[in-house]
């Protein structure tokens, strides 16, 4: 919420949780967005680091207006300290999309994505998802008011 707030987006928790996490709005356009926010601590590898997400499969399968977008975001532990690493910033229609492709693996109903962090990539299963690495523009523009 702290990142699309200073991107001057209005922001709004729901009431009753039924899969979405945040609402954004654009107050000027009336514009409304569903954010889901999903979070792993990354686990250090010898290439960078990875980490895990699981999506409901039925979510990903059911488009809506307005659709949902992804935030994975990513907690790094490095000597004693702790902060938020990465975010991808990932429209639903392209993990489903990737799904359907072959990403990830399917548990429970469940998406299961492990994501591999390398300085100059973002891969799950072979797929290149390093366009959507702290993305924030392409959905959420910063707005000057």
């Amino acid at each position: 919420m702290a990142e699309l707030l200073l991107r001057g987006w209005n922001t709004a928790i729901p009431e009753v949780d039924i899969g979405d996490d945040i609402f954004v709005v654009h107050d000027r356009k009336g514009d409304l967005y569903r954010v889901q926010v999903k979070t792993a601590v990354a686990k250090p590898q010898q290439y960078g680091h990875s980490a895990q997400f699981n999506i409901p499969i039925s979510q990903l399968q059911k488009e809506m207006d307005p659709d949902i977008t992804y935030v994975f975001a990513v907690r790094l532990h490095i000597r004693h300290q702790s902060r938020w690493d990465n975010f991808v910033v990932v429209d639903r229609q392209d993990i489903e999309k990737y799904r359907e492709d072959g990403m990830g693996s399917e548990n429970r109903g469940r998406l299961v994505l492990y994501l591999r962090f390398e300085e100059e990539s973002i891969t799950c299963n072979g797929y290149d998802l390093s366009q959507y690495r702290n993305d924030w523009d392409t959905r959420f523009p910063v707005i000057e008011h």
